[in-house]
């Protein structure tokens, strides 16, 4: 069995409140494995401009 088929037999035992804790649980550790995005990349130069201004 793996380890996907043993997930989906447990869940399907759980009440609907749980399923819906498993669920979250789940979308949280994806999120949680997602890379931060990089805060330059989504700079525009405008803002990147003021920023150099300032510091100068």
């Amino acid at each position: 069995m793996t380890i996907e088929q043993a997930v989906l037999e447990n869940l399907r035992e759980l009440p609907p409140d749980k399923q819906q804790e498993v669920l979250d649980f789940v979308q949280f550790l994806r999120e949680k494995s997602l890379p931060l995005p990089d805060p330059l990349v989504h700079t525009s130069d405008a803002k990147l401009d003021k920023v150099n201004q300032v510091s100068l």
